[in-house]
């Protein structure tokens, strides 16, 4: 069915345009529409939901007029419609079901140009109100950018839908499973109010927008489950304020460490940033929804890792190339970085997703948080280009992480701006793929040349020989459920074959109806959490660069009779299909090539080796014949201490040889592949 009504809307489109376009012996060129406007994303059972919509047009004597999106869909959508004023771009809509509605807005130019906006609006049943203060335990600070939501504890049914909910048949839209949430940002005066909410019981969290302040529960409560629950009825108004601990005399740590270059010399006028872990990786974990405090602060808060937001702090060493410091408790992820040189992270990492935490308690100071920095090589490129919504084709503020094809961890990062686009600079010669990691509630995606994706598979690579590769847009699309909830799935994710090899830095996935509902990254212990999920049935799976992507598991999560939520558990193990660096250089010591471990294996084994100084570097495999078999790594790399995966599940049992090169030196290995 989904296949038919793809066809005819495309069918409808073709001879839309065919129709449009009068006849001429030359092209006719097309002004370009794009959308400036954004849509609310709530509405209330009954009551009309409004949205103006404005679209500008790339030639200023052109004229636009609107027309509804679903002229095109009203044969496939008969259960609900609504209307768009042509010249005002006026959207009106009266939902008569609660549920999760696919609306969209068609924008026509006089000259030729169009652009479409689709977009979804949870509409809900209820008119209850939760309003009151964020502050200070002593109640005198008030605290701005605080994010505070609300989940429903419905009971959810096995098949995924709320008891008595209202169904419907219609393909566009999803009548959700009854658990929804509700949020709001506190305002300079630390106040905040949350309107049309369903009646029934809730629970109430709130994250705190610096690392000065704890985020808690209902109320002060450290988790979900211990939470206090929240009446709402109908036409009344629940004040609740909240106090945070912490605050400007809260008690700091001191933390300490060097910044030096790859001669032990030290490096002047070095700054190491620490940001806090989850503000870094969009995470929305049951500490802190970093996803809604993006979405609720877009306008107001400098999202940038190296930005002035209260979750990053700047230092700058001392001329020794020392460094001490006093931050609030938490746990972050620290990077360094000079002129002249390549940045890195904490114990010598170079991509965001493989960053070691650093946690910072109270009263345990913490030291030895060393750089050691690699010049800049003499060859370099850059990649540059912009993020988009896929459906309303706006800029999206994103992490971008260009990394090494052949070796993951070899990796470069940049932030995008207000606008979505992004210039990733000083790219050593090699082969890399693109991924955005937007803010908020979007899923990752890599660059490629038809449409969004999540899988690495999918990506089309970029070459760097020392030149600027421009032009490089990466679509995203936002979750595709409107519901979400406090509960969870989680589990360990290792390599096939060999059980104590965990795999940090991948995404793992839980899917609704095939789209992304919630998703999470592996930490440094192959473990994986993805949170803010409401109860029902999900699948889950991973995606990591050099990896074979798994089958898909099922997992059903819940709420008990109190409201406490019920986690599930999932385990993977992943098989590579090409060398996969699963860690970065350290201190080098020499030119050296280990036996792989282990020996005789089946089907995966780690080869380790290091490199004494910078230059290109080759690792490949061969048969007893001489003849090559795979090539692990082929690349520049800085000098350090490095591990490859060779997954040999394609090759048959006997003997095989590693040859490692690098600045006209050669070493060579045997190896066992015993079935």
């Amino acid at each position: 069915m989904k296949l038919i009504y793809s066809i005819l809307l495309l069918t409808i489109l073709i001879l839309g345009i065919v129709v449009a376009q009068p006849i001429s012996q030359t092209p006719i060129k097309t002004d370009q529409i794009k959308f400036t406007s954004q849509p609310p994303s709530t509405g209330i059972v009954g009551i009309t939901y409004t949205y103006t919509a404005k679209a500008i047009s790339s030639d200023s004597t052109a004229k636009i007029w609107y027309a509804p999106y679903q002229l095109m869909m009203s044969l496939f959508s008969p259960s609900y419609k609504y209307t768009v004023d042509s010249a005002t771009g006026l959207l009106k809509f009266v939902p008569q079901a609660k549920g999760w509605y696919t609306l969209g807005i068609i924008a026509h130019s006089t000259k030729g140009g169009s652009a479409t906006q689709l977009f979804s609006v949870t509409i809900t049943g209820g008119n209850g109100i939760v309003q009151g203060k964020i502050t200070d335990t002593i109640g005198t600070t008030v605290i701005k950018g605080a994010v505070v939501e609300l989940f429903k504890t419905v009971s959810i049914t096995s098949s995924g839908s709320q008891t008595g909910g209202n169904a419907t048949s219609d393909p566009a839209v999803f009548q959700g499973d009854g658990s929804y949430s509700f949020s709001a940002v506190t305002d300079a005066s630390g106040s905040y109010q949350i309107t049309g909410i369903d009646p029934g019981t809730y629970k109430m969290h709130v994250t705190s927008p610096t690392r000065l302040y704890e985020s808690l529960w209902y109320d002060g409560k450290s988790s979900a489950a211990q939470a206090d629950t929240i009446n709402i009825v109908n036409n009344k108004t629940t004040p609740i304020n909240i106090k945070l601990p912490g605050g400007v005399n809260q008690q700091k740590v001191a933390i300490s460490g060097s910044v030096l270059d790859t001669l032990k010399k030290a490096i002047k006028n070095a700054e190491i940033v620490f940001v806090s872990i989850g503000f870094a990786l969009n995470s929305n974990d049951s500490d802190d929804n970093n996803r809604d405090y993006f979405d609720l602060n877009s306008t107001s808060v400098d999202c940038t890792l190296g930005g002035t937001s209260q979750q990053v702090i700047h230092i700058l060493d001392s001329s020794n190339g020392t460094f001490i410091a006093n931050i609030a408790p938490g746990t972050y992820i620290a990077y360094a970085q000079a002129n002249g040189y390549v940045t890195q992270f904490y114990k010598e990492q170079y991509n965001l997703l493989l960053a070691t935490p650093i946690v910072v308690k109270r009263d345990t100071p913490v030291t030895n948080i060393n750089f050691t920095l690699a010049p800049v090589p003499a060859s370099t490129g850059s990649i540059s280009g912009s993020v988009l919504d896929s459906s309303k084709n706006i800029g999206v503020r994103s992490r971008i992480i260009v990394s090494n094809a052949s070796n993951p961890a070899r990796a470069y990062f940049a932030d995008t701006d207000t606008l979505g686009k992004y210039s990733v600079t000083k790219i050593a010669n090699g082969t890399y793929y693109v991924l955005a990691v937007p803010l908020g509630n979007y899923a990752p995606s890599y660059y490629t040349t038809d449409t969004a994706s999540i899988r690495w598979n999918k990506a089309k690579t970029i070459t760097i020989t020392g030149n600027s590769v421009t032009g490089i847009t990466i679509y995203v699309y936002q979750f595709a459920v409107s519901t979400s909830g406090y509960a969870s799935v989680g589990g360990k994710v290792r390599l096939m074959g060999v059980s104590s090899t965990v795999i940090p830095g991948a995404f793992v996935y839980a899917l609704k109806n095939n789209q992304v509902a919630g998703y999470c990254i592996t930490d440094n212990s192959g473990s994986y959490s993805v949170n803010g999920l409401a109860p029902g049935s999900y699948s889950i799976t991973v995606d990591n660069i050099g990896s074979n992507v798994p089958t898909s598991s099922v997992a059903s999560i819940s709420y008990t009779s109190t409201g406490a939520p019920v986690a599930a558990t999932v385990d993977f193990s992943l098989s590579t299909t090409t060398g996969v660096e699963t860690s970065t250089p350290a201190q080098p010591v020499g030119f050296t090539l280990s036996q792989n471990y282990p020996n005789p294996f089946n089907p995966s084994t780690v080869i380790k080796y290091t490199i004494k100084q910078p230059g290109i570097v080759a690792l490949k495999v061969y048969n007893i014949l001489g003849q090559e078999i795979q090539t692990l790594v082929s690349n520049y790399q800085v000098a350090g201490n490095y591990q490859v995966i060779l997954n040999a599940q394609n090759l048959s049992s006997g003997v095989y040889f590693y040859r490692l090169q690098s600045n006209n030196k050669t070493l060579m290995r045997k190896m066992i592949l015993l079935r």
